[in-house]
């Protein structure tokens, strides 16, 4: 699942984007408006999804997600092909990405399969959603074959070819999803529950039910601590940055001179040399305080985008891989653990959900705040220095981020 939305939605839309505004005759704020309008809806949407989430379960949402977003790809094939006007071309293609591609991705590719792994995890639980994620990094990886398939033989043959694999891929692994290990007799990293009797005379079994015991908090629990706000602008925050360096990482390095295929490569390498960062940030996050290991990450990516403006050339490239690409990786299974950790598991896709509407005005300012600024000066790089810069801010919600204290566990 995340393989398939870093290829063709985190990663595939920068790869996209140039190809479509160049057929249509679009202009890149028209386009991104729908990108900002599609986050605003994905925003709006995720409490909802959150508690069918931890009602029904991932696997419904996932099939349900899998089928929109495919439909949704097929569709959108045919922007700018259809007998009608260009108001009318601009609308459909703004329809079907917003309700289909971005509905299906809102429903079954985010928030229902980290909510499976917070589930089946919790001593290892950071490590686990490392692993998971390192589909976003192969699907970045994906992005060099994707601009080769664009290139060769046009974006909408791409498109329609990502949509039916979508649907090839996502139908099958969905349903092999499951919900929580209690409904199939087990606890959490796979622990059987002792019977009463082996309990108090185990001292295995008393370690096994203190490693499997949390604090659980109900959504509205969760929502009056501070905990619950600083996590969410953390969130919010990282994916203003991250969301507009990987939609307009190719379109500025275009800028700068760079072959559209070369561009993508670059692309791809940020996501390969992020993978060592999923994996092994969140491994440090299950030893250390995830809290400091977010705080690192947060300052080798903004030093990454700084130098990246400042140095030209190769030079400046390589300091953004290598400083950028790994943190900006490693933050994202931490903080989604870190929220199991405080709040618990059983409400994990409710709170989650109801974090979301709180980064969505980042969410829906970042692609439009960066295209203002880009049509304004002529250049990306003043852009992606103020994204560097307020990557920077992200770490006052970091500092003042505490576990807290359930007075009246539910």
């Amino acid at each position: 699942m995340m393989l398939m939305m870093g290829t063709f939605s985190y990663y595939g839309m920068g790869i996209f984007l140039t190809p479509i505004l160049e057929t249509n005759g679009w202009q890149a704020a028209q386009i991104a408006t729908a990108l900002s309008i599609a986050r605003l809806e994905g925003g709006v949407m995720a409490p909802l999804m959150g508690y069918l989430i931890d009602r029904f379960g991932p696997r419904l949402l996932m099939l349900a997600g899998v089928i929109g977003c495919g439909s949704g790809y097929i569709l959108l094939s045919r922007a700018g092909q259809l007998p009608v006007s260009d108001n009318m071309q601009l609308l459909y293609f703004y329809l079907v990405y917003i309700l289909l591609v971005q509905g299906g991705v809102s429903a079954g590719m985010g928030n229902a399969p980290t909510t499976a792994v917070a589930n089946w995890f919790q001593r290892k639980r950071s490590t686990a959603m490392g692993i998971v994620n390192l589909g976003l990094s192969l699907g970045g990886i994906l992005a060099t074959p994707l601009a080769w398939v664009i290139s060769k033989w046009g974006w909408r043959t791409a498109m329609l070819g990502g949509g039916g694999l979508i649907w090839a891929l996502g139908i099958p692994l969905a349903t092999l999803v499951r919900h929580k290990p209690e409904d199939y007799g087990l606890l959490p990293d796979g622990d059987k529950p002792l019977e009463s009797s082996e309990a108090s005379s185990s001292s295995d079994g008393q370690q096994q039910r203190t490693e499997t015991t949390q604090v659980e908090f109900s959504a509205g629990q969760a929502i009056r601590t501070m905990a619950f706000w600083a996590i969410a602008l953390m969130f919010s925050s990282r994916m203003f940055v991250t969301g507009s360096v990987a939609l307009f990482l190719v379109a500025m390095l275009q800028d700068r001179g760079m072959d559209y295929v070369e561009a993508a490569q670059i692309l791809s390498l940020m996501a390969l040399l992020g993978m060592p960062g999923r994996v092994g940030f969140a491994w440090l996050g299950d030893r250390f305080d995830k809290r400091k290991v977010i705080a690192f990450c947060f300052i080798f990516q903004s030093t990454g985008l700084i130098l990246f403006t400042l140095l030209p050339g190769p030079v400046g490239i390589a300091c953004f891989l290598i400083l950028y690409s790994p943190t900006y990786s490693g933050v994202l299974p931490l903080i989604p653990a870190l929220q199991a950790d405080y709040f618990g598991r059983h409400r994990f896709a409710t709170i989650r959900g109801l974090m979301a509407p709180v980064g969505t005005v980042s969410m829906v300012a970042s692609p439009i705040v960066v295209s203002v600024i880009r049509d304004q000066t002529g250049s990306y790089d003043p852009a992606f220095m103020f994204l560097g810069v307020l990557n920077v801010m992200a770490l006052v919600f970091i500092a003042i981020t505490r576990k807290p204290i359930l007075s009246q566990p539910s």
